[in-house]
């Protein structure tokens, strides 16, 4: 059984990356396939005012489930069922800390941004750092 890894995040890229998934490995009863979603740690400044620190953390998880419900039901209607996983914390650290665990890291290529790719990419802190292959889709 070939056990893929994808990261999911809220980008169209990431949505593209869907489909080059299902048909590279289709609807295939050997692929088992883990959506894993990493939300930042919430940080609250002291400066910003009286702040309920688990109303704030309660908003970003049930956003994150609910990416992660609208990606398993995508893969579900192409008859490919997956794994859940959302934790929270750095991005790179999360998914190297448990990528050895899979065949397989699929992740959807950068925004074509210039700024984006300077600044916010971890597409090559993947790709450097994985002890698996990565699959960077587009």
């Amino acid at each position: 059984m070939v056990k893929l890894l994808f990261g999911v995040s809220d980008t169209e890229e990431c949505r593209r990356a869907i489909k080059t998934i299902i048909n590279i490995f289709g609807s295939q009863d050997k692929v088992a396939l883990t959506l894993l979603h990493v939300t930042p740690e919430v940080l609250v400044y002291a400066e910003s005012g009286i702040v309920d620190y688990g109303t704030i953390e309660n908003i970003e998880k049930e956003k994150s489930n609910e990416i992660l419900d609208e990606f398993e039901k995508t893969f579900e209607k192409e008859g490919l069922k997956c794994e859940k996983i959302l934790k929270t914390g750095n991005p790179i650290d999360v998914v190297l800390e448990i990528a050895d665990q899979y065949d397989l890291l699929v992740i959807g290529a950068s925004e074509s941004s210039l700024l984006h790719r300077i600044f916010s990419s971890h597409q090559n802190s993947f790709i450097n750092s994985s002890p698996i292959p990565v699959l960077v889709a587009k």
